[in-house]
């Protein structure tokens, strides 16, 4: 049996997988599922971060009843490990300004992301 949310509760979902990509000043812009590369068509679960044996960024989704995808960012950048003590770094963000980002252990919705400093 598949349990969908209640019909009174309407949608809450992000379409097939919506993306919204951050213009440094607060401001979001949506991407198309052939800009984004994200396809998840099912009734997705959960989402997590995790770091390759490449040191690339990937993105795992779950489905209800569905396939287990992966999803790879392409780029220059790198993931920074970090020391089990580590609780938050400051980082300089291209406008000059600095960004403070925090670290936990399962910190995603209904999953468990790796522990990684995207730079």
């Amino acid at each position: 049996m598949i349990m969908e949310p209640d019909v009174s509760i309407g949608r809450y979902d992000a379409f097939n997988g919506l993306l919204l990509k951050g213009d440094g000043r607060g401001g979001f812009a949506p991407l198309s599922i052939l800009q984004s590369g994200i396809y998840i068509p099912g009734n997705g679960k959960a989402l997590a971060k995790l770091s390759g044996n490449d040191g690339r960024y990937l993105i795992a989704s779950s489905e209800h009843l569905g396939p287990l995808r992966l999803f790879a960012l392409n780029g220059k950048n790198k993931v920074v490990k970090l020391n089990p003590s580590d609780v938050s770094a400051i980082n300089p963000i291209k406008n000059g300004q600095i960004c403070k980002e925090e670290f936990y252990y399962g910190s995603s919705f209904l999953s468990q992301s790796s522990r990684f400093l995207f730079h």
